[in-house]
């Protein structure tokens, strides 16, 4: 009978897991509901940014690629019944982008993630870490309805292209994007941040205590002030160029001269094992800072208006950065070394015509020296001129001369200067409105801005830059590139959401998950690492005498079947296509 058995086999790895996490975030379920599926259409909206997620979290094809892609796997398991993959031709593909951004990204965008706040497990006090990158594109974009594709900074150091900026926040415990944002190339940095920041605060349940962590582009009057009215607290690094940083490392130093005074913050390991340890202490004082509040005026309009708010300012010190102004101190001496010896060089060439004139321009120098005292020394010289005339000279004629004054420096290193110097390298200086050190000690502080990795790490930026390809993006217009870049936020988001939930569930465990490659037992597995357990999983049709199509469950690994576990995923999440949401 074996004429009668019919057997297809697709590969479909982790995908099922990925489409379980899509269904978890009510990602699919929410655009069901702001765009519904027409009468005629073989697959809605919501099956095609499913699609986009599901490609993206296998490598990212683009969208002309689609089609074929999904031909070679099993549709109907990651999708839905009746889906084919000929219904996700580029065009629809396109399609389903148009209808995004004709939506709104931000509703969008901010529908997930008030589901998402709205589950029962979310914790209520978190950080909210708040940064902007460029993506920098290549080729023509039509259309004017969507974010201005211009030059601008850029932080890929690829100022030939053109960019956008996209701005991104993200919840701190969990890893989860709240607030996304695609804008003009030329954006500055402080007028993203105050968007990205209008758009976080409607969306925080208002019973949740929210920090933003940022870095040193969000400490400015306007956007400080934009986050307390919100009535958001905020984590933030002071500038180097402004003067408080200086005055406020000296504060520190003369209060407390000795380094071991300071209280410890945090301690973690080196790269290697005979690497010594980072170590981080601090001093903390609070000062007022003028922001601008919008105050309620007499004519019962909101006005800004400068106001002194109590701040707390945190100065840390690093060893790392210790480390780091000893590694290059003997470069900088050579540096200054090198600037007396080219003035030496250069002005004593032609000399000065007297002693002022040498100790002005000597002055000058020495004046820009950081680390090196330099005491120049004046001396007379007499020199030989040029004879006015052709010719033998006369007998007895003597040559003319002229007298001409030159520098030379007495030069040793200024320990006191460069102590100083060191204790200012050494130290980077946060500020927070939370001045309550016994709620928010020095150490919490100092922990929540260490966090910021969260955002440029593979849980954000490096992600979207690498697995993901956000850049370049190979797109027709602005709108469209404005909705993938919703898509590959939501991608991003069930990929974190994964990761989040194993971590957490391995926190209740006793054990750990081996490594795929290094075969160490981790408790902190990437989602990467852990799909990789899924490689070569595939979905078998099996169908007798033409009867229905039945799906076989296939043979998992034991660290697969340990993942699912962990993650309460059911085996039919790989044997029976998902069903469309009713709620």
């Amino acid at each position: 009978m074996t004429d009668q058995v019919a057997v297809e086999a697709f590969p479909v790895g982790h995908l099922p897991l990925v489409r379980w996490a899509v269904r978890e975030l009510r990602i699919d379920a929410v655009l069901d509901e702001l765009s519904p599926k027409h009468d005629l259409a073989h697959v809605s909206d919501a099956d095609c940014v499913v699609a986009m997620i599901l490609n993206i979290l296998s490598g990212r094809l683009a969208l002309y690629a689609m089609q074929e892609w999904l031909s070679f796997t099993d549709v109907e398991l990651l999708i839905g019944e009746g889906c084919e993959a000929d219904f996700f031709h580029d065009t629809r593909l396109g399609t389903a982008l148009d209808r995004l951004d004709d939506l709104g990204t931000d509703l969008v965008m901010g529908r997930v993630v008030e589901v998402y706040l709205a589950r029962e497990d979310r914790p209520t006090e978190y950080s909210a870490h708040l940064d902007t990158t460029s993506v920098s594109l290549y080729g023509q974009y039509h259309g004017q309805d969507g974010p201005e594709v211009t030059h601008g900074f850029s932080k890929d150091k690829r100022p030939d292209l053109k960019q956008l900026i996209f701005g991104l926040v993200l919840h701190g415990s969990a890893g989860i994007p709240l607030v996304s944002d695609v804008a003009a190339g030329n954006t500055a940095d402080p007028v993203a941040n105050r968007d990205l920041l209008a758009r976080l605060g409607p969306l925080l349940p208002p019973e949740d205590e929210v920090t933003v962590v940022a870095d040193c582009k969000a400490v400015d009057a306007v956007t400080i002030g934009r986050v307390i009215d919100q009535g958001l607290h905020i984590v933030s690094l002071v500038p180097d160029t402004f003067k408080m940083r200086g005055t406020l490392i000296e504060a520190a130093w003369e209060a407390c001269p000795d380094l071991e005074e300071w209280p410890e913050l945090a301690r973690s390991p080196g790269r290697r094992k005979a690497d010594p340890y980072k170590v981080y202490r601090g001093w903390s004082t609070v000062e007022p800072f003028a922001i601008e509040r919008q105050v309620v005026g007499v004519d019962g309009e909101p006005q800004p208006t400068r106001v002194d708010q109590d701040m707390r300012y945190l100065v840390v010190f690093s060893s790392r950065l210790a480390k780091r102004f000893d590694g290059t101190l003997e470069t900088k001496l050579a540096r200054e070394q090198a600037k007396l010896d080219t003035f030496s060089k250069t002005a004593n060439r032609k000399g000065f015509a007297c002693e002022a004139d040498a100790l002005a321009a000597a002055n000058q120098t020495t004046a820009r020296l950081k680390m090196l005292g330099a005491r120049p020394v004046v001396e007379r010289e007499e020199r030989k001129l040029k004879r006015p005339r052709r010719g033998r000279p006369k007998k007895g004629e003597e040559a003319p001369t002229e007298v001409v004054y030159t520098v030379r420096f007495e030069v040793e290193r200024d320990e006191e200067a460069i102590e100083r110097h060191r204790q200012r390298a050494s130290c980077f200086v946060l500020i927070s409105d939370h001045t309550d050190d016994s709620t928010w000690p020095d150490a919490r502080i100092l922990g929540e801005y260490r966090k910021q990795f969260l955002i440029e790490n593979h849980t954000g930026f490096r992600w979207l830059k690498s697995e993901a390809a956000v850049s370049p993006m190979f797109l027709k217009t602005t709108r469209r590139i404005r909705a993938m870049g919703l898509v590959l936020t939501l991608a991003l988001m069930v990929r974190n959401f994964i990761q989040f939930s194993l971590h957490g569930a391995l926190a209740k465990s006793d054990g750990g998950i081996r490594h795929p490659y290094t075969k160490k037992v981790e408790r902190r597995l990437t989602t990467e690492m852990a799909m990789a357990w899924f490689m070569g999983i595939q979905s078998m049709r099996l169908s007798i005498a033409g009867s229905p199509w039945n799906r076989q469950p296939p043979r998992f690994r034991d660290t697969a079947r340990q993942i699912l576990d962990l993650l309460g995923v059911d085996d039919t999440w790989f044997t029976t296509p998902p069903k469309p949401n009713t709620s």
